[in-house]
């Protein structure tokens, strides 16, 4: 599970808005997609397992499993919005006439 940074000064946050976090900059934008892809998938196998725990009899905190299942949720509905977007640039760029 990751851990959420506190809301520094917008200085700090303008500065590193460049690099999302967990890449090096100079990465290409194929690989920081590819890391978000995976950690959507990681929190949504955590998800899965967290219900399984829980139908299973192994874990009787529901709150976290809803927690788990809520947050992976979450983070496919922003990564569909984000391919979204990207769809809708690539498709103005191709409209773009030369």
């Amino acid at each position: 599970m990751s851990v959420i940074p506190p809301i520094g000064p917008a200085s700090a946050s303008l500065a590193s808005a460049a690099v999302a976090p967990g890449t090096k900059p100079g990465q290409g934008f194929g690989a920081v997609l590819r890391q978000a892809i995976e950690r959507v998938n990681e929190m949504q196998y955590q998800g899965g397992a967290e219900v399984q725990r829980l139908l299973t009899g192994d874990s009787q905190d529901m709150h976290k499993s809803m927690m788990s299942v809520q947050r992976s949720e979450l983070a496919f509905e922003m990564l569909l919005a984000v391919r979204n977007k990207v769809v809708e640039a690539y498709q103005e760029i191709m409209r773009i006439q030369v």
